[in-house]
C-alpha cells in the first residue's frame, strides 16, 4: 500500500492510471504519438518480452495497447510498429475511438487487432513543410519519396489493402468505418 501511496502522490491521475494498467500489461495510447508516449511503450514491452522469454509458452501473459489517437509522429511511431511486430508476446491492439493517420499504422502492427463497431480509422499519406536551399529540398523530397514507400509496403503487407486500390487513395483522407476496416484487413474482429 505504502507504495502505490508514494506513486500516487507523484504522479497526477492520467500518469496513475497509465501506470496502473501497465501492472496489467496494457498500454493506452490515447494522445498524439511522439517521443515520450512511444518510447514509454516501447520500454514496456522490452521489459515484458525480457521478462517473458524465462516462460514457458503457457504461462506468456499477452500484451494489449488501447488505441484512441488522431495520430502523429511517423518517424517515431514507425519504430514502435517495429517492435510491436518483432515481439514475442502477442500484442492485440483495441481501438475505443479513432486509430488515424499514425495511430492506423500502429493499429496494423498488432498481432491481433480490433475495434469498437463504432470505431474509424483513417489513412492518408503524410504533410511536411520544407525550407532551405532547392539542393536540400530535393534532398528532402526524395528521403520523402523512399519514405512513402516503406509506409505502402507496411500497409499492404499488414491489410488485405491491393496495390491497385492504396494508389487510388493513399493521397485522400481515406475514413474507414469498423466494417470497412474488417473488410480491408485492418483489424480482425469488431467487439
Amino acid at each position: 500500500m505504502g507504495d502505490v501511496k508514494i506513486v500516487s502522490q507523484l504522479l497526477n491521475f492520467n500518469e496513475l492510471e497509465f501506470y496502473n494498467h501497465l501492472q496489467e500489461r496494457i498500454i493506452i495510447l490515447n494522445n498524439d504519438i511522439d517521443d515520450e508516449v512511444v518510447e514509454s511503450g516501447i520500454i514496456q514491452i522490452l521489459k515484458w518480452n525480457r521478462e517473458d522469454e524465462k516462460l514457458d509458452a503457457s504461462e506468456v501473459k499477452g500484451v494489449e495497447i488501447i488505441l484512441n489517437s488522431a495520430g502523429g509522429a511517423v518517424d517515431i511511431g514507425m519504430v514502435l510498429c517495429d517492435v510491436i511486430k518483432a515481439s514475442k508476446t502477442p500484442i492485440t491492439i483495441t481501438v475505443l475511438g479513432i486509430a488515424a493517420s499514425m495511430g492506423g499504422l500502429i493499429l496494423m502492427s498488432g498481432k491481433h487487432r480490433r475495434a469498437y463497431k463504432h470505431s474509424n480509422i483513417l489513412i492518408h499519406d503524410g504533410s511536411m513543410f520544407l525550407g532551405g536551399t532547392s539542393g536540400k529540398v530535393k534532398d528532402h523530397m526524395k528521403f520523402q519519396e523512399e519514405k512513402e514507400a516503406q509506409l505502402k509496403k507496411f500497409i499492404l503487407e499488414n491489410t488485405k489493402i491491393t496495390d491497385k486500390k492504396y494508389e487510388e487513395m493513399h493521397d485522400r483522407e481515406w475514413w474507414l468505418t469498423a466494417e470497412q476496416a474488417l473488410e480491408y484487413g485492418i483489424i480482425d474482429e469488431i467487439i
